[in-house]
């Protein structure tokens, strides 16, 4: 069965993966990629450089192909879809807790009027036009606890009741300052020096709270512990959710995120992302 295998966490392991990734990495060295292994161990095949990346499909079929003729004949498998996280963006678990779905880019664009400060003049033009994605997409979970969760529900239905969540189930969101999937890069709760989100009963109607959402964050991340390789990120978020007040639970949540990372000192170049965070009831 395929699967993606966190380096950085193997690396460090004491639960045995450490030694068999290891044992994998002695009998084919390549820093990262691609290795089929059998289940004792045995490394069939593998792939990191691609001698022509327009034809990389290929050289991969071909990979696979080699660990196929090195394992011997298999069975065909009957394999009936899943969905491997029926949780992800969506509905609550049997503890209570909720797996809000993320999503981050890049974004370019806005116009020359939302340039912010520190931008060198020969990367001004990237503030040029509308908003528009570049680059690929950054995908996660966030996991909030039930009193998490909690925290988003309002203490009273009335329109005007306004609270403050706690630092803890901000600092959460942090997450979504970097548009970057290399878990190196990914900024920690731990990481923000603020996370700051409030919210604000605006409208209630049909037995439904419409909860208004808006929060700041600053955080500062030492790629692998090395500090000297910080990336710097700044964000302002707003959003929207809807509260069932009859029946004291959350129907849908969403937090759009307008920010700018920097890499390498506090006043470099910065570069604009955008994020969102996700969840509906079912």
């Amino acid at each position: 069965m395929p699967a993606a295998v966190n380096l950085y966490k193997a690396r460090k392991a004491t639960n045995g993966s450490r030694e068999l990734f290891l044992s994998i990495q002695r009998q084919k060295d390549q820093y990262q990629g691609i290795w089929i292994v059998s289940p004792e161990g045995k490394v069939l095949a593998g792939i990191h450089d691609y001698k022509d990346f327009k034809n990389g499909a290929h050289e991969l079929l071909g990979t696979i192909d080699a660990g196929l003729q090195a394992f011997g004949p298999v069975d065909r498998r009957r394999a009936e879809p899943t969905n491997p996280l029926p949780h992800r963006g969506a509905g609550v678990r049997d503890d209570g807790s909720v797996m809000l779905a993320l999503y981050g880019r890049q974004m370019p664009g806005g116009g020359r009027e939302t340039l912010p400060a520190g931008v060198e003049a020969g990367r001004a033009w990237l503030w040029d036009g509308t908003y528009s994605p570049d680059g690929p997409t950054m995908i996660d979970t966030a996991s909030l606890s039930a009193d998490e969760w909690a925290a988003f529900s309002p203490a009273g239905a009335e329109v005007g009741v306004a609270w403050s969540v706690p630092e803890k189930v901000a600092r959460v969101f942090t997450r979504l300052l970097s548009a970057s999937s290399d878990q190196s890069g990914m900024p920690l709760p731990e990481d923000a020096r603020v996370a700051d989100l409030r919210a604000k009963v605006e409208a209630v109607e049909g037995g439904k709270a419409r909860i208004r959402l808006a929060g700041r964050w600053e955080m500062v991340h030492a790629i692998e512990g090395n500090k000297d390789r910080l990336t710097y990120g700044a964000a302002t978020a707003e959003g929207v959710a809807v509260y069932d007040v009859s029946g004291k639970s959350m129907r849908s949540f969403l937090l759009v995120f307008d920010g700018t990372i920097r890499h390498g000192k506090p006043d470099g170049s910065p570069v604009r992302t955008g994020a969102v965070a996700e969840w509906r009831a079912p």
